[in-house]
Order: structure tokens, then sequence, then C-alpha cells
């Protein structure tokens, strides 16, 4: 998301270093929760506001509430539209914030721990909006099991450094890892401890 600059090598984003990377409309991020105030703001204008990146182009009226109707479509909330977002439950405000990431059609979708303080019910209304999508997931999950079935790589990371990566989605929480001596260059700068 170019956040934070890079450490340490080269971050490329859709095949261009992030340095260079202008097209930020492919890219869309679903964060934990909202991290501004939305008072009086409505679930239309919250899902609008993903369009943002579009400028200074922007999109036609018209297009831009079709593109908000589609993505709210998509994960089940059109008849809520016009509700006021902190009006919903937080399932459903995750369902928003997900509709915001997608309303551009991006091709890689960034999420931030999207099932927190999600119950069930609507984590299998989420999981099943992410099917119907085609894009890219790259997701932070600290819990895998109602994504299972969608993942088709894990990588684990414990204490800034990638102990697991495969294909295959781990069946435990923190798959045991054989211990390993350690490098310099760990994003925390202490030493791990390895679980064998």
């Amino acid at each position: 998301l170019g956040l934070y600059p890079c450490q340490q090598g080269q971050i490329t984003l859709l095949g261009q270093p992030i340095e260079h990377f202008r097209s930020w409309r492919q890219i869309g991020y679903v964060p934990q929760r909202a991290s501004v105030s939305l008072h009086s703001t409505t679930v239309s204008e919250v899902v609008g506001s993903g369009t943002l990146a579009n400028r200074p182009l922007g999109w036609s009226g018209k297009a831009r509430r079709s593109a908000i109707t589609e993505a709210l479509e998509t994960v089940g909330l059109t008849a809520q539209a016009s509700e006021p977002y902190l009006h919903l439950s937080g399932g459903q405000q995750q369902r928003v914030l997900i509709a915001r990431g997608i309303v551009n059609r991006p091709r890689l979708v960034i999420m931030d721990e999207p099932f927190a303080g999600v119950d069930t019910a609507n984590q299998t209304a989420i999981a099943t909006a992410l099917r119907e999508l085609s894009a890219t997931w790259l997701i932070v999950l600290h819990e895998t099991t109602a994504l299972a079935d969608l993942l088709t790589r894990a990588l684990v990371l414990r204490e800034g450094r990638l102990v697991y990566d495969s294909p295959v989605v781990p069946t435990e929480p923190h798959p045991r890892v054989p211990k390993r001596a350690t490098s310099p260059g760990l994003l925390t700068g202490m030493e791990p401890t390895w679980t064998s």
C-alpha cells in the first residue's frame, strides 16, 4: 500500500516498482474497521468513497452510482444503501468496507482481518461474496477457517519472519516449523522463539 518505506530489497506492485506505481484504482483495500468518523454517512457514501482513486478524471455520476450498486449487490447489502453506516451490525459494516474495496473492480484486493468481530453468519456471507469476484486477494488472517476453501497459498509470519509458505492452507493456526538458526534483519529487532 506504500504506507511504510521499504527497508530492504525491492517492492513491485502489479509488475511495477512501487515508487513508480500510479494505478491505485487497481488496488482495493479493506481495513479491519473504518478509521474515520462516519456519524451521518450512509452506506452508499462509504462505498462511493472507494471511487476517489479514479480522480482526476473521475467517473460520471451514472457510472459511479452503477458501480456502487453493483458492489453492494455483491456483498448483499443493496437494501441498506441509504441507511447510516453506524446503524449496521459489525458484520454488515465489514461487508460495506469490502464493497468499498471492490467498487473499482480492482485486480488486487488487500484485506486486513476481515472477520475481526464478525459473527459466523456474516463470515459466511463475506466468504460467499469473495467467491464471486475475479481478483487476487491478499488477506491477513489469524484464523483461516471461514476462507479455507478460497485460499490457494498460506504464508505464516512469526515475530517478523516467514516461518511457513505453502500452497496448502495450514489446518492449525500456527503450524509447527523446524527449529533453525536466526539471521539478522528482524523487523522487530528481537530474536524469535521457534516452535519445534
